[in-house]
């Protein structure tokens, strides 16, 4: 039995899966670690294109796929400062830890072993 099919934990093997899925492309990879490049601010499509150089409509399809992946949110309201136009977004608790401790841990591991 995987960890994540005890019903005792809060994401089943399911949700851990498609957030795996979501974040295992490398355009929706930029797209993730742009916004959490922004810790303190959600980011707007019009904002990540700028960041990873792409177009609004296929950022914003990746960030669709992000959001249904549980990688990313809309920003709650009371926290979007009121000029901004659109959405903003960032990452979920568990998109953090995503990154941090999966992609990026990985990342690091691999430069540690390059460096022996």
């Amino acid at each position: 039995m995987l960890p994540t099919d005890d019903r005792d934990t809060i994401l089943s093997t399911a949700d851990v899966l498609e957030a795996v899925t979501a974040i295992g492309d490398r355009g929706r990879l930029e797209v993730a670690y742009a916004v959490y490049a922004h810790p303190a601010d959600g980011l707007t499509v019009t904002e990540i294109a700028a960041e990873v150089a792409g177009s609004e409509a296929a950022v914003a399809a990746r960030v669709d796929a992000l959001v249904a992946g549980g990688v990313l949110a809309e920003r709650m309201p009371c926290l979007v400062d009121p000029s901004v136009e659109g959405t903003e977004y960032e990452l979920t608790e568990f998109g953090r830890l995503l990154l941090e401790e999966g992609v990026l841990a990985l990342f690091d591991a691999a430069q540690a072993v390059q460096d022996l």
